[in-house]
């Protein structure tokens, strides 16, 4: 044992036993360190553990759930339709402003062109009809504010951050670059050249090869599975022309949310909401529901090989959940025991137990209209089989829904207590309110989530893991060195269906994966 580690334990003990109810004093005499620590050892703090005496570590007791609650929203609706929702909490001189246009999500994207709705939002803040991209980055730092756009796959978004006297300023520049954005060739052309450079380092990275190919090979051709920030290919064709096309066809008031959070009134940011954005004309923006992914059948593994490569990035899973669904609360409590956390029973067993990698997780991420579960790890080269096989046969096992009173109760515990933590700032309290109103939530939904979790049963957990985590069909994607596993992995997996690239050969627009024979290999 370590001498800090020791340190650590004799400190717990003198706090506990100076401060433990009666019940947890009973608790405590159980422990030989607890109970033989000697007086005189606790008051002169010498640190020094009495001959014969074991020191054994103790989590404290989990005290009483706190009341949490979540400020409530007033609300209003703009002329042009803009929905508009104030939190007002003046313990801070700040405010922060979040903007989400649902319309203008990355599944927008031209078909076969992936890149226009994040480009478009990143060139945002880059110009606007009457202020360079330098005067916009000065002027927000002059305030000490923060002012910034991107986009997800189900929408974009533009959030700004300032002290309250500062806040018709930061209104003024937000809505500049919301209402008249430039897109200025030389712009452009700049944030191009970044992003190919991060796209050829990215692209020779096995991480990312995985991570890209892991989402095209699970949402095929829906538009969920294509990279949100393009490919090398279609960002050298995105011009300033199919920019402005595509926010003038999707950025739309009434297809958009605004929230307000922090020290101002409700009145306040109704009237600076109607000041800075009431003048965006109103547009119907067409609907559209992107292509539904079809689900795998059978195993399917794709190894994309890199032989230079010492690991082996691993990503498993299968199609998921989507965020409006009913079933996502009990599906969050499921997913913190298997995989959601470092003590999960992933962690546990890949890292803490076996000490095959130094990090494996599983998360479910859900979108508007559908979702994904996805395992990741990595391992050196020579253990990828072994690695591959645990992930699985822990999903197998998971997925039987057999779950323990202690797993049930720390992962409830968990999340509903790093939900107020997770609640506290400006920006995060208005991130959660435009998040329910955008998936349709219960108007309760952010007031009661701890509650909700708390509530969730072990019957519960045991039907959605045997609902989302069955290994029958299930999407396998390998990157490293498949010469050095391959044929171990297929002889331990002889039914499943593989697909092998090499890496500078992966083309995740094309259907299979691959680049056409003619450009494969010559960087074309």
């Amino acid at each position: 044992m370590k001498r800090s580690t020791r340190w650590i334990y004799v400190l717990a003990a003198l706090v506990l036993a100076g401060t433990a109810t009666p019940a947890q004093k009973t608790q405590q005499a159980a422990t030989p360190a607890l109970a033989s620590a000697s007086a005189a050892d606790q008051k002169n703090g010498t640190g020094i553990v009495p001959s014969g005496i074991q020191l054994a570590p103790q989590m404290p007791a989990a005290g009483a759930p706190r009341p949490f609650h979540f400020p409530q929203a007033a609300t209003n609706t703009l002329p042009n339709g803009l929905r508009v929702f104030v939190i007002t909490d003046h313990s801070q001189p700040a405010v922060a402003a979040r903007l989400v246009i649902l319309s203008a999500g990355t599944i927008k994207d031209p078909k076969s062109l992936p890149g226009v709705a994040e480009m478009t939002a990143n060139l945002l803040t880059q110009g606007t009809q009457k202020r360079s991209a330098q005067e916009i980055a000065e002027a927000i730092d002059f305030i000490g504010g923060s002012l910034e756009a991107s986009a997800g796959k189900d929408s974009s978004a533009v959030t700004l951050n300032v002290v309250k006297k500062d806040l018709q300023t930061g209104l003024d520049l937000m809505s500049d670059v919301v209402l008249h954005p430039a897109f200025r060739g030389e712009e452009l052309d700049r944030q191009r050249q970044q992003l190919l450079s991060n796209l050829t380092v990215q692209y020779s990275d096995p991480d990312y090869l995985a991570s890209v190919v892991f989402n095209r090979a699970l949402y095929g051709s829906s538009p969920y599975g294509w990279p949100q920030e393009g490919t090398p290919e279609t960002i050298k064709k995105l011009d300033s022309a199919q920019l402005a096309k595509f926010r003038d066809s999707n950025y739309a008031p009434n297809q958009s949310l605004l929230a307000l959070a922090g020290d101002i009134s409700p009145e306040e940011a109704f009237a600076v909401a109607e000041k800075y954005f009431g003048s965006w004309p109103k547009l119907d923006v067409a609907a559209s529901v992107p292509l539904a992914p079809e689900a795998s059948a059978g195993m399917h593994i794709w190894l994309i090989d890199k032989p230079d490569a010492v690991q082996t990035q691993i990503r498993v899973g299968k199609l998921g959940i989507r965020r409006g669904d009913p079933n996502y609360i009990p599906v969050v409590v499921m997913n913190r025991i298997f995989g959601g956390g470092y003590n999960s029973r992933l962690n546990t067993e890949v890292r803490v137990k076996k000490g095959l990698t130094y990090s494996a997780y599983s998360s479910f991420n859900p979108h508007r209209y559908t979702g994904s579960f996805a395992a990741g790890t990595y391992t050196r080269t020579e253990a990828t089989v072994e690695a591959t096989k645990l992930v699985l046969d822990l999903i197998g096992k998971m997925s039987t829904g057999d779950v323990t009173p202690l797993e049930m109760n720390f992962s409830r515990d968990y999340l509903a207590g790093v939900y107020p933590i997770q609640s506290e700032t400006a920006e995060q309290v208005a991130e959660r309110v435009l998040t329910a109103a955008a998936f349709d939530l219960p108007a309760d939904y952010n007031s009661t989530y701890p509650e909700r979790i708390r509530s969730v049963t072990s019957a519960q957990v045991q039907e959605m893991a045997k609902r989302y985590l069955t290994t029958k069909d299930i999407d396998l994607v390998l990157a490293g060195n498949v010469s050095a596993f391959g044929d171990a992995l297929k002889k331990d997996f002889p039914n499943a269906k593989y697909e092998e690239i090499p890496f500078d050969q992966v083309d995740v627009l094309a259907g299979d994966l691959r680049k056409p024979k003619e450009s494969a290999g010559t960087g074309k």
